[in-house]
C-alpha cells in the first residue's frame, strides 16, 4: 500500500484516485469537490467567476511543511533555490492547509488592492466562510482555533528565499523578512468565548473576531494585517495566478496544492520539453519530512497521486512521469496572462 504525505488527510484509495470506481459511491467528499470544480471551471473562467487569484513566487518554488515539524527552522531546497522559514511566535512554524489558504488570500488582496495592509473580515465565521470556504467550529481542537493558531504562526514568522551560485537575477532578495509588520487584532478577541442565549452557554459557537467591541463602531473599525514592505514587494512582483476555486479545492492534500502552483509556475515558461526533474529533487521541494529507507519511493506514490487530483482541475498540465523522475512538456498555464489584474 502506498504511504500518504505525513500530516495529510488519506488519499484516495486503491493505488490513485483515477482507479477509483465513482459509480460505486465510495469517493472522498474532496475528490467529490475536484470533480466539480473541474466542470465548473469549464464552463467559467476565473476572472469572469471572481475567483482569480495569485500566490506569492517564493512560497510557489518551494512550500511550507505539511506537518508540525516542531522546531524553530525549517528548509526546503529546489534546485539552487533556498527557502528558510523562522519562527517569530512561540507556537512554532506554519503548517498544513490553513497557512496555504491564508497566504492566498493575503497574495490575492495586494495584489489586487496594491496595499500592504490587508483588511480582515468582520468575524471568524465570516473569515472562514468567506475567504476559506471552511465552515467555523469553536473548542480547542475547532476549526476555528486552529486557523488562529495558523495565523499567528504564518504572520510571525521570518522568512529568506535566495538564489546561491550567482543567480540573483531571479528577483529573490528576501533575508530574514517579517511577513507582517503588525496585526491589529484585540487580544480579547481573539478568544472564542462561547455566546450566550437567553442565559444559556453554546459552548461550540464561536464568538465574534475581529468585530467592533462597541456596537456604535461597527462598520468603522476593522481589524488589519499590515504587510511587511519587502514581502509586499514579493507579492506583487510577478505574482504567480492561479484559480482560487482550483486551490481550494485541492485542500484535502496540501501536497496537491502545492503541486498545483507549482506547475502553473512552472508552464508560464516552459518552452520546451524538459529532462527528467529526479525524484530526489522533487522530494526535498515537496517532502523533505521523507526520513524512511524508501523515502524516494515513498514520495513519488505521494506525489502521482496527488497530480492526478491537480490534472482533474488542471487537465492541459502535458506532464509525464517514469523512473527518472517527472518530465514537463509545454503547455498553458492554468490561468492565461490577464491583460488587466482584476
Amino acid at each position: 500500500m502506498a504511504k500518504t504525505e505525513p500530516g495529510n488527510p488519506p488519499l484516495p484509495k486503491p493505488e490513485s484516485k483515477l482507479d477509483i470506481d465513482y459509480r460505486a459511491g465510495a469517493v472522498p467528499l474532496w475528490v467529490k469537490e475536484v470533480i466539480e470544480t473541474h466542470l465548473a471551471i469549464e464552463t467559467e473562467d476565473a476572472k469572469s467567476a471572481g475567483t482569480l487569484g495569485y500566490m506569492a513566487r517564493a512560497l510557489v518554488i518551494a512550500t511550507m511543511p505539511y506537518k508540525d515539524p516542531k522546531a524553530d527552522v525549517f528548509k526546503r531546497e529546489n534546485g539552487n533555490f533556498r527557502l528558510r522559514i523562522l519562527a517569530g511566535y512561540e507556537g512554532g512554524i506554519p503548517y498544513g492547509i490553513y497557512p496555504r489558504l491564508l497566504l492566498s488570500w493575503v497574495s490575492t488582496e495586494a495584489v489586487r488592492t496594491q496595499s500592504p495592509i490587508i483588511e480582515l473580515g468582520d468575524s471568524l465565521s465570516d473569515f472562514l466562510r468567506d475567504v476559506l470556504d471552511l465552515s467555523s467550529s469553536g473548542g480547542a481542537r475547532g476549526t476555528s482555533t486552529r486557523v488562529i493558531e495558523q495565523l499567528k504562526r504564518l504572520f510571525g514568522s521570518l522568512i529568506t528565499a535566495e538564489y546561491v551560485g550567482g543567480m540573483q537575477e531571479r528577483g529573490f532578495l528576501l533575508k530574514n523578512v517579517l511577513i507582517a509588520d503588525g496585526i491589529q487584532i484585540h487580544e480579547d478577541d481573539l478568544t472564542l468565548k462561547p455566546s450566550s442565549t437567553n442565559g444559556i452557554d453554546k459552548p461550540h459557537d464561536p464568538a465574534p473576531l475581529w468585530t467592533p467591541q462597541k456596537q456604535h463602531e461597527a462598520g468603522k473599525w476593522r481589524s488589519k494585517v499590515q504587510l511587511s514592505n519587502s514581502f509586499f514587494n514579493e507579492c506583487i512582483d510577478r505574482p504567480v495566478p492561479i484559480d482560487l476555486r482550483a486551490y481550494k479545492t485541492l485542500r484535502g492534500s496540501p501536497l496537491a496544492m502545492d503541486v498545483y502552483t507549482w506547475l502553473t509556475y512552472r508552464m508560464s515558461y516552459t518552452e520546451r520539453r524538459t529532462r527528467p526533474i529526479p525524484w530526489e529533487s522533487l522530494m526535498g521541494q515537496f517532502g523533505s519530512n521523507y526520513t524512511t529507507d524508501r523515502a524516494v519511493r515513498d514520495f513519488r506514490r505521494a506525489f502521482e497521486k496527488a497530480l492526478k487530483a491537480v490534472q482533474v482541475v488542471y487537465p492541459r498540465a502535458n506532464v509525464q512521469t517514469e523512473d527518472r523522475g517527472l518530465i514537463l512538456n509545454p503547455s498553458p498555464p492554468h490561468i492565461i496572462k490577464q491583460t488587466s489584474l482584476f
